[in-house]
């Protein structure tokens, strides 16, 4: 008798282990499964619209060549305009309309003073020399030479001038 009782013993033993084993790789089958479900759910689901992310993005991703900071201001070569404007200004508006006609005949670029690179030269007073500019808020200027030959406080000024140019 001791033989079939350990024969018994071996084989219950054996077939517990192989159980188990049998167990582990089902729950690794059943959890690879659900991982596999999910990552072919989520490449179902976003398919269409992964593409369109990417297009958007590069089409609205152009380069800006009409806003400058105050330091690039007496960096272009020729005649042209600068519009400073605050990010509050009462007729931004009126100015972004008119912009885009003057700019079919002149070069005007436009300097957004509410931006961090331009808030120093927002002081307290004009100062329309080129090594120590300064502003007190929107002005329009005319720029020639990298020397400032003519300049408009009055926004009423700024508007008509930016009309004129339009024309």
């Amino acid at each position: 008798m001791r033989k079939k009782e350990t024969q018994n013993i071996i084989k219950n033993n054996g077939s517990a282990e192989s159980n188990e084993y049998r167990n582990l790789i089902i729950i690794i089958a059943i959890i690879a499964g659900v991982f596999l479900l999910f990552y072919l759910a989520t490449i179902l689901f976003t398919k269409d619209n992964h593409d369109d992310i990417f297009k958007n993005d590069l089409e609205s991703s152009e380069i800006q060549y009409n806003d400058i900071a105050v330091g690039d201001m007496f960096n272009h070569d020729g005649e042209y305009y600068v519009l400073l404007i605050e990010k509050d200004e009462p007729y931004k508006e009126s100015f972004d309309s008119t912009l885009s006609k003057a700019r079919q005949n002149k070069k005007i670029y436009t300097v957004d003073l509410s931006n961090a690179f331009n808030k120093s030269y927002v002081k307290d007073e004009y100062n329309y020399s080129s090594d120590k500019f300064s502003t007190k808020g929107t002005v329009l200027l005319k720029i020639k030479d990298n020397k400032i030959i003519d300049h408009y406080t009055d926004k009423e000024k700024v508007l008509n001038k930016l009309l004129d140019l339009s024309k």
